[in-house]
């Protein structure tokens, strides 16, 4: 009998030991705003250039810029302070986008709207490092990657092409311990990079959402884009660091695919399953030793 408990309690053991390798490090969701709340109340900074404009309707953002000319650029976006990532952070940035007009008809490079940032926030600008998201003028994804080590823009690889009037769900991951930098559009991988510009140390974190547009060529009228679902995850980030502003968010809006806030792993409930199964027929083994023990 003694034999039997004894082998129970090490097959338990063992099946634990199974179960937890499967199951990966959350990542904290240390920022999320669907903009239910009508405003941008959420945000530290606003940033608009003259003629731009920022609006909240129905829990989706709407940004709008004048087009500019000469090789200008004209902005309107919304900055969230007040992160931390380190060498072994990784950094996802999401957001629900709608683009009016993707821009098309000029060279790869030479024209271009960004609308994601994650930036050191001390140096907005890039050189202590960038990386930002957006559509090219020649009708493709694209990344921005500032710094002092990497300074490039590069351009989709794989997946369908963005389209006008079109909501589309993009994540960028940022992965330091890996060096890359990964979009996603809709679950599908569009682009995927090395990069350096968050693995050199720890960094203040800025999100930066919103309207951005360069364009290297005279233009006329405005764009205009539509947001909703913002959200940022910090893999190594600490529980206690949620900021209060984000408390119980509304995740009703469902232009597109949302960022899933919780799953379940596959291989954690596989390996409960298993777990389950073993200690099940150990019980039955250990009651049919006892009743044949007792007769």
């Amino acid at each position: 009998m003694n034999k039997n408990i004894t082998a129970f309690c090490a097959l338990v053991f063992l099946s634990i030991l199974l179960v937890v390798p499967l199951k990966p490090t959350d990542a904290v969701v240390v920022f999320s705003d669907n903009f239910s709340s009508g405003s941008f109340e959420h945000w530290s900074q606003y940033y608009a250039v003259s003629g731009a404009s920022q609006s909240v309707s129905n829990g989706i953002a709407r940004f709008i810029v004048p087009t500019p000319t000469a090789g200008s650029n004209a902005c309107s976006y919304l900055v969230r302070d007040g992160f931390i990532s380190t060498v072994n952070s990784t950094i996802v940035a999401s957001q629900d986008i709608l683009v009016t007009k993707v821009p098309n008809g000029v060279s790869q490079g030479n024209g271009a709207i960004f609308f994601l940032y994650v930036c050191d926030s001390t140096d907005l600008g890039g050189n202590i490092g960038n990386i930002g998201i957006g559509i090219d003028g020649s009708r493709v994804w694209s990344m921005w990657l500032g710094g002092s080590l990497v300074y490039t823009y590069v351009f989709q690889t794989n997946g369908p092409t963005p389209t006008s009037n079109t909501w589309y769900h993009i994540a960028l991951t940022v992965n330091n311990q890996a060096q890359t930098a990964v979009l996603e559009v809709n679950g599908v991988v569009v682009i995927n990079v090395s990069q350096q510009e968050f693995t050199d140390n720890t960094h203040p974190l800025s999100l930066m959402s919103g309207m951005g547009e360069d364009w290297w060529s005279d233009g006329s009228g405005q764009q205009e884009i539509s947001i909703g679902n913002v959200q940022l995850d910090i893999s190594d980030a600490s529980p206690t660091s949620m900021l209060s502003s984000t408390s119980n968010p509304d995740y009703s809006f469902s232009p597109s695919p949302n960022h899933t806030l919780t799953t379940i792993d596959a291989g954690l409930l596989f390996g409960l399953t298993i777990m389950s199964i073993i200690i099940l027929a150990v019980l039955i083994v250990i009651s049919l030793a006892v009743f044949r023990h007792k007769r």
